[in-house]
């Protein structure tokens, strides 16, 4: 229970500095290489600064660990749709961080195209953990 705990921790965070968390720091090659092919594929698009391109890459390779760190769980597939779509979520928030707010709607605009999230074959709403009332 305690792993399952501190995943789902991880995961929700709020918009916390990970530059220390040596779990982030595990970024290999194929991270990197993925998050620069994402930045490239954005980049006609959004007409970023070699340094702002640098952080959102930076930005894109942090979530691509934590979404691999969710598909590589023993959740079910319903959970793991529900976590791949908050953390969606929770990039696109921390992007307007890095991006001004026309490149911040650009983004928005071909994210989904970009970036689509994978849905998972056997993920049922009824699946889906929801931890409170939220009205």
């Amino acid at each position: 229970m305690l792993p399952t705990a501190y995943l789902l921790c991880f995961f929700l965070m709020p918009n916390l500095s990970f530059s220390q968390d040596p779990y982030l720091q595990k970024s290999n090659r194929s991270i990197r290489e993925a998050a620069a092919q994402i930045t490239a594929k954005y980049q006609p698009r959004l007409v970023m600064g070699v340094d702002q391109a640098l952080q959102f890459q930076e930005k894109v390779a942090e979530f691509l660990i934590r979404k691999n760190a969710v598909l590589d769980t023993d959740f079910s597939p319903g959970k793991k749709q529900f976590y791949l779509e908050r953390l969606s979520s929770q990039e696109t928030s921390e992007m307007s961080d890095i991006l001004e707010r026309f490149r911040m709607e650009e983004y928005i605009r071909l994210k989904k195209e970009m970036q689509p999230l994978p849905l998972l074959s056997e993920a049922q709403p009824d699946s889906i953990p929801w931890e409170g009332n939220y009205h």
